[in-house]
């Protein structure tokens, strides 16, 4: 195979594994949105501290630093697609009659599809911290297995010292464990509007005590109860997806705006202030936004393009492992710079960053998180095992 003939069946190659077997590609596509400025949060940061040079004052660097550092809207991108693709079974089963979802099956495949990953890559992390000297084993240890058993904002108040963006799969595992139950309660109405209702008031009467009780301006902001919200409108647009959407869905050019205004009114209402008023804006822009992806045609297209998919599809291996790679990268391109304009040296630094980075998550999504997705991977482990002892 050439080089070319290669590159072209690379997308294939990289085509998640699901429980279903049916893989959705605007979630895929969506994925790719939510992990793609969350890269660029965390090089524009590292590029800012650690620069040799001044960067030129003014409204250049000003707007360039506040547009790069909006990665935290793809964090609540993927906690509303969590709470679509982890509602997706019990909603099927409430809503269409579908097969009954075993709730052991359930952790079951949430632990052996999550965990090897994760716990290959803060194990490597960890010894690399501690190799180049920023701890001590004595004082890494205690973090380490907070973070390994999703446990560290719980316990230290902060996110993980080992793996920063860490912080996301504890709410997400604490998302995992109460999904079943909150399916039960949300999808048990059978009558549409009254569902809708129900799911929508929930979500309200939710950020109105997340207000009341400031958890948004606490330690609780690392954890589920500052962003249930985000995956319960997941669960408002699996229901969608499954009663208005089984026969197709129909597209409609318009919602091509609707979803490119929906993201930059997301950027724009996001807030570190948590005003109520702009948390339910930005709320219903997130919504808007994956609602509109599904229904827009142009939108559409370029994001289920394969690559689009494919890079989208291996999101959590570049979600674990883009921090570390960006914090070694910035080690060495930090010297790299053409002026004092933060845009331009930004730009140098994504450009090379991006092919480093593609190729590390490439190989290892192949390697570890793919063989992973296949629900019987501890029997074929296990039976290779055998036969290369008995080889």
């Amino acid at each position: 195979m050439t080089f070319i003939g290669f590159i072209k069946s690379l997308p294939n190659s990289l085509a998640r594994v699901t429980s279903g077997g049916k893989v959705i590609k605007e979630v895929d596509g969506l994925r790719f949105i939510a992990i793609f400025p969350v890269v660029i949060q965390h090089l524009s940061e590292r590029v800012e501290r650690n620069a040799i040079q001044i960067f030129e004052p003014g409204n250049e660097f000003e707007v360039a630093t506040y547009l790069t550092n909006r990665g935290f809207i793809g964090v609540y991108i993927f906690f509303v697609i969590s709470g679509f693709i982890l509602g997706m079974p019990f909603a099927a089963y409430y809503l269409k009659g579908e097969r009954e979802v075993s709730i052991k099956s359930y952790f079951i495949r949430r632990i052996t599809r999550l965990e090897p990953p994760y716990i290959i890559v803060m194990l490597l992390v960890t010894l690399s911290l501690v190799v180049m000297g920023y701890y001590s084993w004595r004082e890494i240890i205690p973090h380490f297995g907070a973070s390994i058993f999703y446990m560290h904002s719980l316990i230290f108040h902060s996110w993980s010292y080992i793996n920063p963006p860490v912080w996301t799969l504890e709410i997400e595992v604490q998302f995992y464990i109460l999904a079943p139950f909150l399916a039960l309660l949300l999808f048990a109405l059978k009558q549409k509007v009254m569902r809708r209702i129900g799911l929508i008031s929930f979500i309200l009467i939710l950020m109105v005590l997340q207000q009341y009780f400031k958890i948004p301006h606490q330690y609780t902001i690392l954890t589920i109860l500052a962003h249930i919200h985000f995956f319960l409108i997941g669960f408002v647009l699996v229901d969608i997806y499954l009663t208005e959407w089984s026969g197709g869905i129909n597209k409609k050019p318009v919602y091509n705006y609707i979803s490119i205004l929906s993201f930059a009114a997301a950027i724009g209402l996001w807030s570190w202030d948590h005003f109520l008023v702009n948390r339910i804006l930005f709320s219903l822009a997130l919504f808007l936004l994956v609602y509109s992806v599904f229904r827009s045609t142009w939108v559409n297209r370029f994001i289920t393009f394969p690559w689009i998919t494919a890079i989208g599809g291996m999101c959590y291996t570049i979600y674990l492992i883009h921090l570390p790679v960006i914090e070694l990268f910035i080690r060495f391109s930090k010297n790299i710079h053409l002026t004092n304009y933060f845009t331009i040296n930004f730009l140098i630094q994504l450009i090379i960053l991006i092919p480093i980075l593609l190729t590390l998550s490439i190989i290892f999504f192949l390697l570890i998180e793919k063989p992973c997705m296949h629900k019987d991977w501890p029997q074929r482990l296990k039976q290779y095992i055998i036969v290369r002892i008995r080889s």
